[in-house]
């Protein structure tokens, strides 16, 4: 690569940026290929991805690339004629370029290219493919579809040779009496759909994620002010401090006010929105390569890929996802031969599927694979000493799977390179509780699995639940709060030293946030109280506080460095009246008091 590199870096950054659409696009294209090689739409998609790539390349002297992609492209034309067929050590070998093409253009991006050694991949292109042709002429087309013989056809085309001003030859075949128009029209869709090669125009805005951020910022603080002017309005209307004609006016501020940041809060959310496929792309490639190393056939099936959701999220979704669907792979879908004797399709099937639930996005893995053995899960507990064998005889199914998430935790007797260490789904657990998610399992033994997550559509804007204890206030995020009751006496009970809510459905852990914060100057006693349901995952517990002060929507900031981290706070707000507010984090605050697997909790609360 040559020293174009340093020339213009804005130019550079924005090919890398398009390049690294285009080949996750052909990971993904090339892996539906397979199961559809007659697909033309789809492989004049890859074809197209990957000229862009050598077009742009060719411009910006990266000639390593060029040359690649070039072959490459040789292999994509054919199939596009039909002089070849699309066999699996071909789909190998241009998903090994795809592979090669993303390890240069990183190192276009860290600078540091270098001599690559292509020729074996080079020579496997060209092994793979028998002859290279160029896209067919619609003479030879109604020639092959015998519309026009042979000998007609040279006759008719040196007479075109011959003219000064050349017409186009189906006009001439038209006028001839030797072709219908519906026979030239259908010959031309044809050559059409093999020459396309003109990259589509794609309706969207590269924007840098930079200024996004800084647009976001922007816009949480303009809620805060809103916050602030709406309290400012409302002392001032209850002190009586203002003329009437002054309050009007100041109502029809705060209200225009309050409009205008609703506004421009949702167009700037939405500037961030990114269609959940960019996460499910690779996943097609994963699980193809996965199946062969393991000799397992598996079906992917991925439903609700155009569901939007906030960039940041989409980006940390991406790891937890892929240990879920490699541990599907390696510990679920079972080899041919056994799903065959147990009945079963010889080719597994995995489902991923995205949706939007109100303020949050659900997605969902599944498997019809063996499946969790509660009882398996339940004896391995007891060997570690988590959990008694008589405590476990209390619990139910959903809670003995509990125990799948608890750190080093698994039930593989050897750790495979894909699996199986017992390290994974702790991970997936605590990157979801990061991005204020859940994650739960339901799993019957010999059908299958289901694993769903729920994230915020967003981390920019939290509706929270502000509530007081003493004199002191907190947020909680509102999508955790199931209701609120009000507590009486006779409703709280104690087992084995935990205390108790019992309501008319259920009976609830009890939580005292005094009694978590060591908040002082709370002696009064419990009649009246509020108490807030919350929902995590699978989970239910009460909290019980002093007061209500409202609902509002806000930005929720990171305690920062200089603090340490702190068990059940998720971060710092600011409310109406220029407070710091702590904003509690449900998961944790539950995990911080009562272990994430909790037999002797759970077992009381039924």
């Amino acid at each position: 690569m040559n020293d174009q590199l340093s020339q213009d870096e804005e130019l550079v950054r924005e090919f890398l940026a398009e390049s690294d659409e285009l080949l996750q696009r052909m990971d993904q294209d090339m892996v539906a290929l397979e199961s559809k090689p007659d697909d033309v739409e789809l492989l004049n998609r890859i074809f197209r991805s990957l000229h862009t790539i050598k077009g742009t390349s060719s411009f910006l002297g990266f000639d390593p690339v060029v040359r690649l992609s070039h072959r490459a492209e040789n292999v994509l034309n054919n199939l596009r004629s039909g002089d070849i067929k699309l066999t699996q050590r071909m789909t190998d070998a241009l998903l090994s370029t795809r592979d090669q093409l993303g390890r240069m253009l990183k190192d276009v991006r860290n600078k540091t290219p270098g001599e690559y050694q292509l020729e074996s991949l080079l020579q496997e292109l060209d092994e793979v493919q028998k002859s290279v042709a160029a896209p067919p002429r619609l003479g030879e087309i109604l020639v092959a579809d015998q519309v026009v013989p042979a000998t007609v056809m040279r006759s008719v085309l040196d007479e075109q040779a011959a003219l000064r001003n050349p017409r186009r030859l189906g006009e001439v075949l038209v006028e001839k009496g030797l072709a219908s128009p519906a026979e030239v029209g259908h010959a031309l869709a044809r050559q059409k759909q093999f020459s396309e090669s003109a990259a589509a125009v794609s309706q969207t805005l590269r924007v840098d994620v930079r200024k996004l951020d800084e647009l976001i910022d922007l816009i949480g603080e303009l809620v805060l002010e809103r916050n602030r002017l709406v309290q400012l309005s409302r002392d001032a209307l209850r002190g009586c401090v203002v003329t009437k004609p002054m309050a009007e006016v100041l109502s029809q501020s705060t209200a225009r006010l309050s409009f205008i940041t609703e506004e421009l809060q949702a167009a700037g959310l939405k500037t961030r929105m990114v269609p959940i496929d960019s996460v499910f792309r690779k996943f097609p490639r994963l699980v193809r390569d996965l199946s062969q190393t393991l000799k397992k056939e598996v079906e992917l099936t991925i439903r609700g890929q155009d569901t939007e959701m906030d960039k940041t999220m989409a980006e940390l979704i991406g790891d937890p996802l892929i240990h879920l669907v490699r541990n599907s792979l390696d510990h679920a879908i079972e080899v041919p031969e056994v799903r065959l004797a147990a009945g079963k399709p010889r080719q597994g099937s995995i489902q991923i599927e995205a949706g939007q639930e109100g303020d949050q996005i659900v997605i969902t893995v599944t498997d019809d694979g063996r499946g969790i053995d509660p009882k398996q899960i339940a004896r391995k507990a007891i060997e570690k000493q988590l959990v008694t064998a008589e405590s476990v005889l209390s619990l139910s199914t959903r809670e003995i799977l509990e125990f799948i998430f608890l750190p080093g935790f698994t039930t593989a007797e050897t750790a495979s390179e894909i699996s199986g260490r017992g390290v994974g789904m702790d991970v997936v657990r605590a990157n979801l509780r990061k991005l204020n998610g859940t994650i739960t399992v339901e799993s019957t033994v010999g059908y299958g699995t289901k694993v769903c997550l729920r994230v915020p559509l967003t981390l920019a804007i939290l509706p929270i639940l502000l509530v007081q204890v003493a004199n002191e206030a907190y947020a909680l995020p509102l999508r955790s709060v199931l209701g609120i009751v009000r507590v009486g006496k006779s409703e709280i009970h104690t087992f084995e030293g935990n205390e108790l809510l019992h309501l008319s459905t259920e009976t609830l852990p009890l939580l005292r946030l005094a009694k978590l914060f060591d908040i002082q100057g709370n002696q009064s006693g419990d009649v009246g109280k509020k108490v807030v349901i919350l929902a995590i995952g699978t989970k239910r517990v009460a909290l019980m506080v002093d007061r209500l002060l409202g609902q509002e929507s806000t930005v929720i900031k990171p305690l920062g460095g200089y603090l340490p981290p702190c068990a059940g706070v998720a971060g710092a707000t600011i409310d109406s009246e220029g407070r710091v507010i702590l904003v509690l984090d449900p998961a944790g605050l539950l995990s911080s008091v009562i272990p994430s697997v909790a037999p002797r909790m759970a077992a009381a609360g039924r």
